[in-house]
């Protein structure tokens, strides 16, 4: 396949994944990463995938099979490309969300999420991760910016909402 098939898999896969169709976004990533083994894209969209399917997954067992599997997908598309703005956000998300000793790392975290804003990435959720680093790492008044933020972006953002309510001392 040449690297127009490949983008192609990807634009689609894009749209199953933003349609929370996970399976059937998995297989096109991964078609697009067969036919272009050296796009970091798809490698992104890959551990993207994986960690939606962490996010569902029941079992700590199936958790930790998936988190090494977004680890090894993050591992290509870095080295591929350590400038692409979707895998520095995907990096950002496994540092917030994966617990300290497995590696996480909020405050680090922060750094990859400013970097993806830095670079055009300015949509709601993206600004809830960066609150959610703040909170993590003792930065309640940052947390709160962010949240508000966010809720700029989408008013009525429902997580964002939750923990702005939270962060000014109301119910979640």
């Amino acid at each position: 396949m040449s690297n127009d098939n490949a983008r192609e898999l990807i634009r689609s896969g894009s749209l199953k994944f933003r349609s929370g169709d996970y399976e059937q976004a998995l297989k096109l990533f991964q078609q697009a990463a067969r036919s272009d083994p050296d796009s970091a894209e798809a490698h992104a969209w890959l551990a993207a995938v994986h960690g939606r399917r962490i996010e569902a997954a029941v079992s700590m067992t199936e958790k930790i099979k998936l988190l090494s599997l977004l680890e090894d997908e993050l591992a290509v598309a870095l080295r591929l490309d350590s400038t692409l703005p979707l895998a520095r956000r995907m990096n950002g998300a496994m540092l917030l969300n994966t617990p300290d000793m497995l590696g996480g790392d909020p405050a680090a975290a922060v750094d990859e999420f400013r970097y993806c804003i830095d670079r055009g990435m300015d949509d709601a959720d993206i600004w809830v991760s960066l609150a959610e680093c703040y909170a993590k790492t003792g930065f309640p008044e940052q947390a709160v910016e962010a949240l508000e933020t966010a809720l700029k972006r989408e008013p009525g953002h429902e997580r964002a909402t939750a923990l702005l309510n939270r962060a000014r001392g109301g119910s979640a």
